[in-house]
């Protein structure tokens, strides 16, 4: 399969041995990290959305999803070693998200939750500040188009790769961002996925 997939996971739906053998499959310096967590509900989304994209993966490329490593570049983007395959993962609440492409990719999802004025000037653009701040709109229409503009920054900066950078100086509602990027609601989450595939991409069931 070509193009770009998605899922999104109820971290509620993953099982305890679901947990145990993703671990399995992890290195031990991944585990540590998974180790150093404080939640419990940290802990079972990382580990959540690394066998998400593991068994995507798997089933993308035809291969089992034990012998697909895992790795980071040094401005730490995961990737998939030896395999001709991109992915991003992001979790935010109950939900786990992961995109696999045949390009480079970068998803966000954020579950709604008030946020302070100061916040939203900070990381938006005038063009996105007039959009989240616009005259007459209520506080749940505000939050949500904030959250459209923020998971946008976010899945940008991961589909670039390029560690850390100021999300204001990302503006989704440039030509360029807008054409390759997919935004949905799922209840109170918003959703965000950059990829320069041809086709929206598609959720896996």
């Amino acid at each position: 399969m070509s193009g770009t997939v998605y899922k999104i996971i109820d971290i509620s739906d993953f099982s305890s041995s679901d947990y145990d053998y993703c671990l399995s499959l992890m290195t031990e310096q991944r585990r540590q990290a998974v180790d150093r967590f404080r939640f419990t509900n940290d802990k079972i989304r990382s580990v959540a959305g690394e066998l998400t994209a593991k068994k995507m993966i798997a089933e993308r490329c035809g291969v089992p999803p034990e012998i697909i490593p895992f790795d980071r570049t040094d401005r730490g983007k995961p990737f998939a070693v030896g395999i001709p395959v991109e992915f991003s993962v992001s979790h935010s609440g109950a939900f786990v998200l992961c995109a696999v492409s045949d390009k480079p990719v970068g998803a966000d999802i954020q579950e709604h939750h008030p946020v302070s004025d100061k916040l939203i000037s900070r990381v938006c653009t005038a063009r996105e500040l007039a959009f989240v701040a616009e005259d007459g709109i209520s506080q749940e229409e505000k939050l949500q188009r904030f959250f459209r503009v923020w998971t946008g920054k976010e899945a940008y900066s991961k589909y670039l790769g390029t560690g850390i950078r100021s999300l204001s100086d990302i503006d989704v509602f440039s030509h360029e961002i807008q054409r390759h990027m997919t935004y949905f609601q799922r209840g109170p989450y918003s959703v965000s996925i950059y990829c320069e595939t041809e086709q929206p991409p598609v959720e896996s069931r």
